[in-house]
């Protein structure tokens, strides 16, 4: 299984000199299994990039997208996405609703937002799956969690043979009662993918906006006995060493445990 990171950011974009090395495109993240199954997680601006690649392998592709809920910087890098306006090209959208989700599809091409006068216009076909349970695409199994975030959001197990990665953007840790599930559905992950938005410090301002600190995501990873934990989800304000000291934190934190902290950054590709 492959893991491709497109998009890091959270809330909004944050482009420029400060931000260059752990990126500022708002999250996506790409998922390859072993038998070659592709699909992906979230549609922030990081899609773009992704949908350029797709681009260049031809046309008539079918992409699965896993929406793990509608918010904004989710959502916000489709109309920018080149297979959408492909005839021959299919994009199914997994998500909580397929009410909701059409019905953000449906604002989003418009002409308020954009010259497209509506989804039927789009070359692609867009087709809809509510995500009810446990579902399969290929030889991937991907559970969905529902997280702490205020609205209906998914965190997804994603099993491919022994490997197991749990990705959980936009889950405001700290909370036992909540953690409860995350930890369950991520025991023994060979990867955690874990919002870390803010520092403990910062949360203390923020607690409530649906986001963790650093240390939750620390604490969640050490409780399912994850082998490997990746940031993710920072704060647009982050600067690059920002980021680098929270890293930091986390890994004087865990020295002492097996556990191996990392920054997720656009351009990350791991391989399991």
């Amino acid at each position: 299984m492959k893991i491709r990171f497109w998009g890091v950011r959270g809330s909004v974009s944050a482009p420029g000199p400060q931000t260059i090395r752990y990126g500022g495109n708002t999250p996506c993240v790409e998922v390859e299994g072993e038998g070659g199954e592709t699909f992906v997680i979230d549609a922030g601006y990081g899609v773009v990039g992704l949908g350029q690649r797709l681009m260049e392998q031809g046309n008539g592709t079918t992409v699965h997208l896993l929406l793990t809920h509608l918010h904004w910087d989710h959502i916000q890098g489709l109309p920018f996405f080149a297979p959408i306006y492909v005839p021959g090209s299919q994009v199914i959208i997994y998500s909580v609703s397929v009410k909701t989700a059409q019905a953000a599809m449906d604002r989003l091409f418009t002409s308020v937002y954009s010259p497209i006068m509506g989804v039927e216009n789009l070359g692609a076909t867009v087709a809809y799956e509510e995500v009810t349970g446990v579902f399969r695409l290929g030889g991937v199994t991907i559970e969905p969690v529902i997280l702490d975030h205020g609205v209906p959001t998914f965190g997804f197990g994603i099993q491919d043979g022994s490997k197991m990665v749990f990705h959980a953007t936009d889950h405001e840790g700290g909370d036992r009662h909540c953690d409860s599930r995350l930890v369950a559905a991520a025991r023994g992950a060979d990867l955690l993918i874990h919002d870390a938005q803010f520092t403990r410090e910062e949360y203390r301002r923020y607690r409530g906006w649906g986001h963790s600190h650093t240390d939750a995501a620390l604490q969640n990873a050490l409780d399912a006995g994850s082998r490997r934990l990746a940031l993710f989800h920072y704060d647009p304000t982050h600067t690059d060493a920002d980021v680098d000291g929270q890293l930091e934190m986390a890994r004087e934190q865990v020295r002492d445990t097996s556990l191996e902290v990392l920054a997720a950054q656009e351009g990350l590709e791991l391989e399991f």
